[in-house]
C-alpha cells in the first residue's frame, strides 16, 4: 500500500511540474544526433550551367568546354571551417545530370573533360579534403537528369524508361557510396522515386538523406531564405515509403527528422555567373539567417559556388571568414553556463550582470522533451521578472533580448513530456546589434 501511495505522490508531483508520466518520445539516431550538433554545413553547388550563365544545365555546353581547371578542394575545406562548418555537401549531380566524379554510367562527366586528362574526380578530392580537415562529407545526387530525359524525383515517362533509369541511378549511387568513403548526408533533392533504400541499408546504413523515404532522415524546412519558423519541432507524423513533410513539425510526432535550412550566398542564385559577386550576401544578412536557423534549433546549410574554373571567387572566401568571425566574437564567450535535469535549473553569477541573450539546449539524445518554459531574472530587489517565454528547446535555442541586470537566472519547465534533460543554460553579453526579426 505504501509503494502504491508513495507511486500515486510521484506521479502527482510530475504532473504538478507539467511533466507527462509514461510517455516515450521519439530520439534520433546517434549519426542524427551528430548531425544536430554540427550546427552549420557548406553547399557546394557546381554543374556546366557555369560556363551558361544559368541555374539548370540546358545541355548545351560541349563536354571538351567543362574544364574546373583550377578546382581545389583543400581551399574549398579551408573556406567552409572559417565559416564555423562541421560538414560540406557537394552537388555530384545536379538536374541536367552531369556527373562530377569518375562513373561507369554516362560520358557526361568528368571523364570526357580536360582536366586531369579526363582523369579528374571532384567528389575523391573533396572526400579526402574533408577527411584530412575534420569535416563531414555529403554528396547532392539529384534524382532528376535531364540527359536522360527524367524529371524530378527520379520519376520517367514510363514503366521501361522508368526501369532503366532505375538501373542507372542505382549504379551511380553505389558508386558513390562505394568509393568515396564515409558518407554524413546524401540529398535527394525534390524527393525520389527510385527505390534505393536497400542499397542504402547494405552500404551506409548511418548515413542521413534529406528528403529520404527512410528513417533516419532530414526534411527541408520549406523555404531557400535561411529562416526556419519558430517553434520548428525535431519530429514530425510520418509513415514507412513518405517523403518527410515539410515544414516546421509537430511536438506529437512519431518519427525523429530535423529539418535543415538551406540558402545560397548569392541568394536567390545557386551556380556563379558572371557579375554575381555583387549578389553576395552581406555579413548583416548572413548573422539574421543564423539568428534565424541555428539559432532556432535547426541547421543551416550555406551554398557557396566554384566559377567556371571550378575555384570558389575571393569575394565568398572573405565572407565567410567575417561570418564565422562574427558568430565565435557572438556566441563564443558565454558569462555563464550550466546544465541539469528537472523542471528548474538556476544560473548564478559573481554579481549583478548585464546580459542581453540567452542559449538553450536540451539533450536531445533522449528526445526532444520540453513543451513550455519560462526563463526569470533576479532584479536587484530580489524581484524574479521574467526575461524569455517560449515552447520549443530542442537542440538548441538562441534567445536574444533587452539588456536586463540580473543575479541570478532560473529555467522553470511549466510543460515536458518526461523529465527534462538540459544540455546547456547560458548567458552572453553580446553587445552588438540584433537583427529585429531574431527576437521572439
Amino acid at each position: 500500500m505504501k509503494t502504491i501511495s508513495a507511486a500515486l505522490a510521484a506521479i502527482t508531483a510530475l504532473v504538478a511540474a507539467g511533466i507527462s508520466a509514461g510517455v516515450e518520445v521519439p530520439r534520433p539516431s546517434r549519426s542524427q544526433a551528430e548531425w544536430l550538433d554540427a550546427g552549420i554545413g557548406i553547399f557546394v553547388h557546381w554543374a556546366p550551367n557555369v560556363y551558361q550563365g544559368t541555374e539548370g544545365d540546358n545541355l548545351s555546353t560541349p563536354r571538351e568546354k567543362i574544364d574546373p581547371d583550377r578546382f581545389d578542394a583543400a581551399s574549398i575545406v579551408a573556406a567552409a571551417k572559417s565559416a564555423k562548418a562541421g560538414y560540406l555537401i557537394f552537388v555530384a549531380k545536379h538536374v541536367g545530370g552531369y556527373c562530377a566524379w569518375q562513373t561507369e554510367t554516362t560520358d557526361y562527366c568528368l571523364k570526357t573533360s580536360p582536366w586531369k586528362n579526363g582523369k579528374g574526380d571532384m567528389v575523391a578530392d573533396l572526400a579526402t579534403a574533408c577527411r584530412h580537415g575534420g569535416l563531414g562529407f555529403g554528396v547532392y545526387l539529384s534524382p532528376r537528369s535531364d540527359i536522360h530525359g527524367v524529371g524530378v524525383g527520379g520519376r520517367a515517362a514510363d514503366a521501361n524508361k522508368q526501369r532503366a533509369y532505375n538501373e542507372v541511378y542505382r549504379r551511380q549511387l553505389t558508386e558513390i557510396l562505394s568509393h568515396y568513403g564515409p558518407m554524413f548526408e546524401m540529398w535527394f533533392d525534390g524527393g525520389n522515386v527510385v527505390p534505393v533504400n536497400d542499397l542504402i541499408d547494405k552500404l551506409a546504413p548511418e548515413i542521413i538523406t534529406f528528403q529520404g523515404r527512410r528513417l533516419n532522415s532530414t526534411r527541408w524546412v520549406g523555404t531557400e531564405h535561411g529562416f526556419a519558423p519558430y517553434p520548428c519541432w525535431n519530429t514530425i507524423r510520418w509513415k514507412p515509403g513518405q517523403t518527410p513533410p515539410e515544414g516546421a513539425g509537430t511536438p506529437d510526432g512519431n518519427t525523429w527528422c530535423s529539418a535543415e535550412c538551406d540558402v545560397s550566398i548569392l541568394r536567390p542564385n545557386w551556380f556563379w555567373r558572371k557579375g554575381c559577386d555583387r549578389h553576395i550576401l552581406s555579413l548583416n544578412e548572413l548573422v539574421e539567417i543564423y539568428y534565424m536557423s541555428v539559432g532556432r534549433g535547426v541547421n543551416l546549410l550555406l551554398n557557396i559556388t566554384p566559377d567556371d574554373h571550378g575555384a570558389i571567387p575571393p569575394a565568398q572566401v572573405r565572407r565567410l571568414k567575417e561570418f564565422g568571425d562574427e558568430i565565435d566574437a557572438r556566441f563564443g564567450h558565454p558569462l555563464a553556463i550550466t546544465h541539469g535535469t528537472g523542471n528548474t535549473l538556476e544560473l548564478g553569477f559573481a554579481g549583478v550582470t548585464t546580459i542581453d541573450h540567452l542559449e538553450l539546449a536540451e539533450d536531445i539524445r533522449q528526445g526532444e522533451r520540453v513543451r513550455q518554459f519560462v526563463v526569470e531574472g533576479r532584479a536587484a530587489d530580489d524581484r524574479w521578472i521574467p526575461v524569455v517565454r517560449g515552447t520549443q528547446i530542442g537542440a538548441r535555442q538562441l534567445f536574444p533580448i533587452p539588456a536586463v541586470k540580473v543575479s541570478r537566472l532560473r529555467l522553470r519547465v511549466e510543460k515536458s513530456v518526461g523529465e527534462p534533460l538540459i544540455r546547456q543554460f547560458a548567458a552572453l553579453r553580446v553587445g552588438r546589434p540584433v537583427p529585429r526579426a531574431a527576437y521572439r
